[in-house]
């Protein structure tokens, strides 16, 4: 569906999905420890949702919307949830 949203303009900047890379997301995140926190890269919607994101929260980023985890101005690349232990992607300029 974010792909769709985004093919469509509805969604605010750039959108990295993480198609293909699942298995990465959800085999690093099961050694995690309900307290533990991430910090992920540009295309880190498959952790966020290993991580136990709430996906409606998720979509509402995604479409710059102020339910959304960063109050809808984070967008896809910079989505965090604080409060579940994802501080959010690192800066990918000079990477």
């Amino acid at each position: 569906k974010a792909e769709e949203l985004y093919t469509r303009g509805l969604v605010h900047g750039t959108m990295h999905l993480s198609i293909g890379q699942e298995a990465s997301a959800v085999g690093s995140s099961s050694a995690l420890e309900p307290d533990d926190l991430i910090i992920h890269h540009h295309r880190g919607h498959g952790h966020t949702i290993a991580k136990g994101a709430d996906i409606t929260l998720m979509m509402a980023e995604f479409l710059g919307k102020e339910p959304g985890y960063c109050r809808g101005r984070g967008g896809s690349m910079h989505i965090a949830d604080i409060s579940g232990g994802n501080l959010g992607a690192t800066g990918v300029v000079g990477s």
